[in-house]
């Protein structure tokens, strides 16, 4: 082989192997990029020369810790906190303005409505002054005309006479506790539908909306606001308290579940012309 066809055959070689020498290299450098890539997000990018002129990401993808868990970042919750701060007061919703006398051994009287500008009272457990508050003081509402609803607190014990007299309150709901109710503490209330008393309390109790004696013997208050015109009564009835139907001016019948023998033996008080004046329809008579 002369010198002349060993030299083509080397350029021949050459011209072949270098493009696979130039993709090789290549290869290799984006193998390269691809393991930088890994720890810093590094994106290769290469001119038409095959030179890189990388540019760097900033990653966004979470660090984990050693078990693969991304810790959370309390700077990067935006979520709103809802829960009260651990000393956060609670705001009292009793009544304000209400007017209030000591007893001087540490409980009050809720004695009428004072500043207050509710309709719908709310009794405080405690006055402004510390007392407890255990009865609702006589006349403290009497012929109040802004008054429509009242919330018992747990501690009253006793209503007093003429308490809610002539008031234009529409309900009343008496709590366990009370104990005693002062006469006509409920009279001649116009708007007043309904009286409910809890199932607890071992003094009253109430049946369809009308104060009782607990067990049943005394009706003590009629509802002057309810619109029936009649009346049923129980034959356990044995007295009518005083004022019970004092401006009952719709009642025309009474419904008596007894006989008109034991009619005769209920105590009727004093003002309550509307029963002495209506129908009496004795229940016990037509199983004679």
């Amino acid at each position: 082989m002369d010198r002349q066809e060993l030299k083509s055959k080397i350029t021949k070689a050459v011209t072949i192997a270098l493009p696979i020498l130039l993709v090789a290299i290549l290869a290799m450098l984006i193998v390269v990029a691809l393991n930088m890539n890994k720890d810093n997000n590094s994106v290769p990018v290469f001119n038409d020369n095959g030179v890189s002129t990388s540019s760097t990401t900033t990653s966004t993808t979470p660090k984990t810790d050693g078990g693969g868990n991304t810790p959370e970042n309390p700077d990067d919750n935006n979520e709103p906190n809802d829960d009260p701060e651990p000393n956060e007061p609670v705001e009292d919703p009793s009544s304000k303005g209400l007017s209030f006398v000591s007893n001087g051994d540490g409980t009050c009287a809720l004695d009428g409505i004072g500043d207050c500008n509710d309709t719908f009272i709310i009794v405080p457990m405690e006055s402004p002054d510390g007392d407890i508050v255990v009865e609702i003081s006589d006349n403290a509402f009497k012929n109040c005309s802004s008054i429509k609803g009242i919330e018992f607190s747990d501690s009253i014990k006793r209503i007093g006479a003429y308490a809610f007299y002539g008031s234009t309150i529409r309900e009343v709901a008496i709590p366990s506790t009370v104990k005693e109710i002062g006469n006509y503490a409920f009279a001649g209330c116009k708007y007043l539908t309904k009286i409910e008393v809890d199932a607890s309390n071992s003094k009253f109790s109430s049946l369809s909306g009308v104060l009782y004696s607990k067990d049943g013997s005394v009706l003590i208050t009629y509802p002057a606001g309810k619109s029936d015109n009649f009346v049923n009564i129980s034959r356990d009835v044995t007295e009518i308290a005083n004022m019970a139907f004092y401006k009952c001016s719709s009642i025309k019948k009474v419904n008596y579940h007894g006989t008109s023998a034991s009619w005769q033996y209920v105590e009727i008080g004093a003002g309550n012309d509307v029963i002495e004046d209506a129908i009496i329809y004795c229940a016990g008579d037509s199983g004679k």
